[in-house]
């Protein structure tokens, strides 16, 4: 057994095919075949069975892909890990992150980080979840404004936001001197729909799915912009309160929610030296606990 065997079987399990494993790797369908069926002899079990036009792995490939996956991430990471242990930290860096935290926490963390080790290389991908980009290996780590409900990734939570209710100063909600429920659905809501917010507000406040939706938007910016000019009231979070333009208002009223701002890793495959450098900033920055993995 060796890595190229190794490297040509996680291939095939991936594409579910030896002809789209080859085009993937760039050699010949043959190439493949002859070192998978190498691999198959001398670990005497099959790997793969065929169901319909694709290749579904036996129990023996299932196992087999569990340690290929930790060993060729091992050794892909071994020229990383050799220039860790003489001090010199590079690489690539791999991160997504939702739309608040790619503005507001990612920034300000690779400034740092490519300032204590400037041969690291990151790149950044905004959307609102990257659970399958971490689970298949394109990606090292992930923030966002999020829990996270499985079990085979995990989530480190960094810090927590209240969310706040916004009205234009020209609101009636602006003038009251106490806001109730009941007087918030005789106003048009202008909605989150970013998962995460969405689902946290009307969980704590139910009677906002009854209002009459102005808009949803999964940008508060946006939010904030038809606020501004008196369509409707929003709740944000708080952190964009340093921000606002003129004519918002921030009425006493509160919403009793909060969102939580953490980052996701596969704890599965081997921590590279620029991930756990960047875990290591984190915890630096946030007061986040260690994790397995980091050193």
């Amino acid at each position: 057994m060796n890595f190229i065997q190794l490297d040509y079987f996680r291939k095939v399990m991936e594409c579910g095919s030896v002809t789209e494993a080859a085009r993937r790797l760039f050699i010949t369908q043959p190439a493949v075949s002859k070192q998978l069926r190498l691999l198959e002899n001398e670990l005497n079990c099959r790997l793969f069975r065929r169901s319909g036009n694709r290749l579904v792995p036996t129990p023996a490939g299932e196992f087999l892909h569990q340690r290929a996956d930790a060993l060729l991430g091992a050794f892909h990471n071994l020229p990383a890990e050799l220039r860790a242990f003489v001090g010199e930290v590079s690489g690539p860096l791999r991160i997504g992150c939702g739309p608040y935290t790619s503005g507001a926490v990612v920034p300000e963390l690779i400034t740092e980080l490519m300032r204590r080790y400037p041969r690291i290389d990151p790149s950044v991908q905004e959307r609102d979840s990257f659970l399958e980009d971490l689970r298949n290996d394109s990606l090292d780590i992930m923030f966002g404004v999020q829990g996270y409900g499985g079990n085979d990734l995990l989530y480190v939570p960094m810090y927590r936001n209240r969310l706040v209710l916004i009205c234009s100063v020209l609101s009636p909600l602006a003038q009251c001197r106490e806001i109730t429920p009941e007087r918030l659905t005789e106003e048009p809501f202008l909605a989150h729909s970013y998962d995460s917010i969405r689902s946290t507000v009307f969980r704590k406040m139910p009677y906002l799915e009854k209002n009459r939706f102005r808009i949803e938007s999964r940008y508060t910016t946006t939010l904030i912009a038809y606020v501004q000019r008196n369509l409707g009231f929003s709740i944000i979070p708080d952190y964009y309160l340093g921000s606002l333009p003129p004519g918002i208002a921030v009425p006493p009223f509160d919403t009793g929610c909060e969102v939580e701002t953490g980052f996701l890793v596969n704890p599965a495959r081997p921590f590279s030296p620029p991930l756990r450098a960047m875990i290591a900033l984190v915890r630096e920055k946030y007061g986040c606990p260690p994790i397995d993995g980091e050193i």
